[in-house]
């Protein structure tokens, strides 16, 4: 079993590093994306080290695939084949879908930071119970925003043929390793 465990690791190193050598991501990394998030984003919260805006605040911000960073972003991308078809729709599908999703986060970031307000900052706080009405509020808009991302991934895989999406699952299982 070790003996598997260890041929298995080695593989997957193996593999990892002669794709991500010959590959190549689609696009250069979105550096200018990142940096109007940080700023529509604002200050992160006291208890907060680092915030991933808007994925912070999906109902579901970890285990769901984001499939425009994988089909143009990731470093094996390349290996998709993508036509330069294929890249503008996903490109569109990412505008149309993410100025609701930043809408939708920030309404959930202020509401976050205000319980955390009231709970924590204030010499009377708030009662847990008071705070419950606020709490349900913020669930909804989390859900709402995964549905979001939900549509994204949809429409990303309508873009994709049978076998590119193929192929990306492998590149993604890889690179978890």
């Amino acid at each position: 079993m070790k003996l598997m465990t260890a041929l298995f690791t080695i593989t997957a190193s193996t593999l990892l590093l002669s794709t991500s050598a010959i590959a190549k991501p689609n696009l250069p990394p979105p550096v200018e994306d990142v940096v109007k998030m940080e700023k529509i984003a604002g200050p992160a919260g006291a208890f907060t080290t680092k915030e991933n805006f808007p994925k912070d605040y999906f109902l579901i911000p970890k285990n769901l695939p984001y499939l425009v960073g994988m089909t143009l972003y990731d470093p094996s991308s390349s290996n998709l084949g993508l036509s330069n078809e294929q890249i503008e729709a996903i490109l569109k599908i990412k505008k149309e879908l993410m100025a609701s999703a930043v809408e939708k986060a920030l309404v959930v970031k202020k509401l976050e930071l205000e319980v955390v307000e009231k709970i924590s900052f204030k010499h009377e706080s708030a009662k847990a119970k008071d705070l419950y009405p606020k709490i349900d509020e913020i669930a909804k808009l989390k859900a709402e925003l995964t549905k979001i991302h939900l549509d994204c991934i949809e429409k990303v895989k309508a873009v994709l043929t049978p076998k590119q999406f193929e192929e990306m699952l492998d590149y993604g299982i890889v690179n978890m390793f």
